[in-house]
Formats: C-alpha cells, structure tokens, sequence
C-alpha cells in the first residue's frame, strides 16, 4: 500500500525558510568585526558593506 504524496520529514524540500531561502529575518553579516544588517530581498549581501569597518558582508 503506498501512501499519499507529499514531503515527508528531512530538510530536501524547498519550504519556508529551509536551507539559505532568504525569507524574512534572514541577515547580511560582516566576516570582519561580525556586525548584522537586515537582508533585503533582491540586493544581495555581497554588494552591501559593514557600516561599521566597511568591509564586504555576506549573507
């Protein structure tokens, strides 16, 4: 018997917020002096700059 379709368990489907989605909350951080800036959707972390050293932040 097999059962319904659907995902079952385990982190390999594209739900909210699963893996790196970028869904809300989600932070751009500065690999230097570790400050964190809100992500915005649709500008990406890596062309944002730490407004503290000024150093590329990544996501």
């Amino acid at each position: 018997m097999q059962g319904g379709g659907g995902q079952q368990g385990g982190d390999g489907g594209r739900g909210r917020m699963g893996g790196r989605g970028g869904g809300p909350g989600d932070y751009c951080v500065c690999p230097s002096c570790g400050a964190r800036v809100p992500h915005q959707r649709g500008f990406p972390c890596y062309q944002r700059y730490c407004p503290k050293c000024g150093t590329k932040m990544t996501r």
